[in-house]
């Protein structure tokens, strides 16, 4: 019987390109400037890292809630929200990260396929790639084919977007891996199931980020993308 295919099943925001250090200052900004008062203090982007990162929408908000014992209104924060982060992706141009196409490249070569699995819109993650500084988000969309998920109302840390890419792509769980930078995404991956590789090329502490993710489960952690073949040839074997 033929083997089926490795699976890549991959976050977006800070895995595959630098997103987050772009579109956080701005939401933390908007929370401050309806928030900070009733909250008693301004929200930090440390305490973001610390508590959200990986989150957004209603999770976030109902997370935000119970953080700072307010109601954090999705609609209210989130108001023109998709507008605003295209036209400021557009602006500043998104990093990409570093040996990403050339190790995706690699990997294709050997039979890997892969799917873009995130909190992220859909069309958050496009953009992103549409106006990478180094020219190549095309190069990048074309890794995933129609392979794109999107966590939709049920959030990392709940498994469900990885549990429908799974079913929808009919990878085998046992050959089927995830790469997440934050503990909200391994979470997510992780009672889904598949083995899980945290990326720190974007961690603020990347020695307390891979402590935090390996005592969560996740097999190993990297912080360059050409460091990742040689991960995932041990957890194939």
């Amino acid at each position: 019987m033929t083997q089926k295919p490795i699976w890549l099943f991959l976050d977006f925001d800070n895995t595959l390109m630098g997103t987050e250090e772009l579109v956080l200052p701005s939401l933390i900004k908007r929370f401050n400037d309806l928030y900070a008062a009733q909250a008693g203090r301004e929200l930090t982007l440390e305490e973001f890292y610390e508590h959200f990162q990986g989150q957004t929408r209603e999770t976030l908000c109902a997370n935000m809630s119970a953080h700072f014992n307010i109601h954090v209104d999705y609609a209210l924060l989130f108001a023109n929200r998709d507008s605003f982060v295209m036209s400021y992706l557009q602006e500043t141009g998104v990093g990409m990260a570093p040996n990403l196409i050339e190790t995706f490249t690699q990997l294709q070569e050997q039979g890997v396929r892969f799917a873009f699995t995130s909190n992220a819109a859909i069309q958050r993650g496009l953009a992103g790639m549409r106006y990478a500084t180094n020219g190549k988000g095309e190069e990048l969309a074309r890794f995933f084919g129609t392979n794109f998920f999107e966590s939709g109302a049920i959030q990392k840390p709940d498994p469900d977007i990885y549990l429908r890419a799974i079913a929808q792509t009919e990878a085998d769980p046992k050959r089927a891996f995830a790469v997440e930078d934050s503990p909200t995404g391994a979470r997510s991956a992780l009672a889904a199931g598949l083995k899980t590789f945290g990326f720190l090329g974007y961690a603020e502490h990347p020695e307390l980020r891979e402590r935090e993710l390996l005592n969560l489960g996740v097999t190993a952690c990297f912080a360059d993308w050409k460091d990742f073949p040689a991960l995932l040839t041990d957890a194939v074997s």
